[in-house]
């Protein structure tokens, strides 16, 4: 044979069998015991530490959650807080402003509408209704142009109070306007009325069609004006304010 080819042969076989010697003394080393049982008493103290040090961990890491929360907690509280304040604040400063600069002034026209009523209409129409022919002419004429006069007067006083721009809240804003609006309503009826009758004075229309014209502009006046005082009720009850 081949002196180089044995030699190669030879020297796997060696190779193979320092090999297998070496398997055989490592595993002889693994079957040996590698701690002592000081060695595991040690390990096994080193474990628990190690447990009691994550619990402690833990531990620390939910307090630090905890804490984290009720500052979340609490900040949202304050932000919160002072929007209910603002809004409180708002509602009194409209509370003030309508007792003050809109509550006298509403009063006012109120009462206003009454007295026109009272004084230059309610008499002569008690009478006048049952036969207009009858009544002095110049008497009902110079009371029905009061009437007109005063009404008018009275819804330019109205229209000119822009009491809705003193308000902060829109509903009280939007409730105050229904007021004014329905309230001019109610002025420009009653004016209607004692135009209608005057009309009839003058001979434009026959009288006693010219006082059932008024009439009908009387009863939608009470309409309006019950609406009127509807959204007025509104406001003071929302406000907390007394009408009289």
């Amino acid at each position: 044979m081949n002196k180089k080819l044995i030699i190669g042969i030879i020297a796997v076989i060696v190779a193979i069998i320092a090999s297998v010697a070496i398997f055989k003394d490592s595993k002889s080393e693994d079957m040996k015991p590698k701690y002592s049982q000081k060695d595991m008493d040690k390990v096994i103290d080193q474990q628990f530490n190690e447990q009691q040090e994550l619990k402690t961990q833990i531990k620390e890491l939910k307090s630090k959650v905890d804490s984290y929360e009720k500052l979340q907690t609490r900040s949202l509280q304050e932000t919160t807080q002072p929007s209910q304040e603002k809004t409180e604040l708002a509602e009194n400063a409209d509370k003030v402003t309508y007792e003050k600069e809109i509550k006298p002034t509403i009063d006012e026209m109120l009462k206003e509408y009454d007295e026109i009523w009272n004084q230059d209409w309610k008499a002569i129409w008690g009478e006048g209704s049952k036969d207009p022919e009858s009544l002095d002419k110049n008497a009902l004429k110079e009371k029905m142009e009061s009437v007109t006069n005063r009404y008018d007067a009275l819804s330019k006083k109205n229209t000119e109070f822009k009491s809705s721009s003193k308000l902060t809240d829109p509903v009280l804003k939007e409730k105050i306007e229904k007021f004014r609006v329905e309230f001019g309503l109610a002025t420009n009826y009653r004016s209607n009325a004692g135009k209608a009758v005057t009309q009839g004075v003058k001979g434009v229309a026959p009288l006693k069609g010219r006082m059932e014209e008024a009439q009908k502009s009387i009863k939608l006046s009470d309409q309006k004006l019950s609406n009127a005082l509807a959204s007025l009720n509104e406001i003071e009850s929302k406000l907390g304010v007394s009408r009289n």
